[in-house]
C-alpha cells in the first residue's frame, strides 16, 4: 500500500518444463512489468505463471485546477473579432468559458515511478514467496510418493533377479529331455553345452540389473539434493525404462513377465509425478 493506491499481486502457477511468465499490468506500468519478470526469473526456474496486478486508488486530495490563459486569450481575441463584425449583446458567462476545450487544466498528483517499482517489488516478492512455500509443501508430498514408487520398483526388479538365475537351469532340463528323444548319450553333452551357452548369453540380464541398481541409488541421492531436480529425475526414469524394456525382451519366465509389467506400471506412475517436480 502507498499513499496513492493499494496494490494486490496474484500469481497462478501450473506445471511447465520451463519458466513462462505472463503478466497483466496497468498499461502505464511498463517498467514495473519488466522488473516483475526479471524478479520471478531469479526466484523460480520452471512453471507457467500468470501474474495479475490489481490496483485500487486511495481517496485523493482535491485536484489542482489551473486556468489555461493562452487558450482563453486566443478565444477572447476571436470573440472580439466576431464582435467587431456582428456585435454581441451578451457578456461572457462561466458556462461559455467552461465549454471552451482545455480552458481549465486539471492536474492530478502523479505517483513517482520509484514508488511504483518499490510497491510492485514488495508485492511480487511476497506473492512469489507464498508460491515457493506452497511448492515446497507439495514437493515434500511428492518426495514421499516418488520414494514409495522407487521402493516398489526395486521390489519388482528383485523378483526378476530371483527367477533370472533359474531360467538357464529350466532351459537345460527342457533341452536335455528333447535331445534324449533324438540322439545318443555320447553326443548329448557337447550339444547340450553349446545350446546352453548360446541361450545363457541371450537371456543374461546381469548388466541390466547392475545398471538398474545404480539408477536406483542415483534416484535416492537426487531426491535428497537441494535445488531443481526435475530434469535429472526425468532422465533417470528414462534410463530405468530402457533397462526394464531390455529385460522384458530377454525374459524367458512367466513370473518375470509379470514383474516386468508391474515394474512398467509403477515406473509410469513415477514418471507422471516427476513431471510435477521442479
Amino acid at each position: 500500500m502507498t499513499e496513492q493506491f493499494q496494490l494486490t499481486v496474484e500469481i497462478r502457477s501450473v506445471n511447465h518444463r520451463f519458466l513462462e511468465v505472463s503478466t497483466k499490468f496497468p498499461k502505464e506500468w511498463v517498467e514495473a512489468e519488466i522488473h516483475t519478470k526479471k524478479l520471478l526469473s531469479s526466484l523460480l526456474s520452471r512453471g507457467k505463471l500468470d501474474v495479475f496486478v490489481h490496483v485500487k486508488q486511495n481517496e485523493q486530495q482535491a485536484p489542482k485546477i489551473k486556468v489555461n490563459l493562452p487558450t482563453l486569450l486566443a478565444y477572447k481575441e476571436a470573440r472580439e473579432e466576431v464582435n467587431s463584425i456582428l456585435p454581441l449583446t451578451k457578456e461572457w458567462s462561466m458556462q461559455e468559458i467552461l465549454a471552451i476545450s482545455d480552458a481549465l487544466i486539471v492536474e492530478s498528483a502523479e505517483t513517482p515511478n520509484e514508488v511504483i517499482l518499490q510497491a510492485v517489488n514488495i508485492a511480487v516478492d511476497e506473492a512469489a514467496q507464498s508460491l515457493i512455500s506452497m511448492r515446497e509443501r507439495e514437493g515434500q508430498q511428492l518426495y514421499e510418493v516418488v520414494k514409495g514408487f522407487r521402493a516398489e520398483l526395486m521390489q519388482h526388479i528383485e523378483d526378476i533377479r530371483q527367477v533370472s538365475s533359474q531360467a538357464v537351469d529350466k532351459y537345460r532340463q527342457k533341452l536335455l529331455q528333447r535331445l534324449q528323444e533324438f540322439t545318443t548319450s555320447e553326443v548329448i553333452e557337447d550339444r547340450l553345452l553349446t545350446e546352453i551357452a548360446v541361450f545363457a548369453e541371450r537371456v543374461d540380464i546381469a548388466e541390466e540389473l547392475d545398471r538398474l541398481t545404480s539408477h536406483f541409488e542415483q534416484l535416492a541421492e537426487t531426491l535428497n539434493e537441494t535445488g531443481p531436480i526435475g530434469r535429472k529425475l526425468d532422465f533417470l526414469s528414462q534410463e530405468i525404462h530402457r533397462e526394464i524394456n531390455t529385460i522384458g525382451s530377454k525374459n524367458q519366465s512367466s513370473v518375470a513377465s509379470i514383474a516386468v509389467v508391474q515394474a512398467k506400471s509403477t515406473l509410469e506412475k513415477l514418471r507422471e509425478q516427476v513431471q510435477n517436480i521442479e
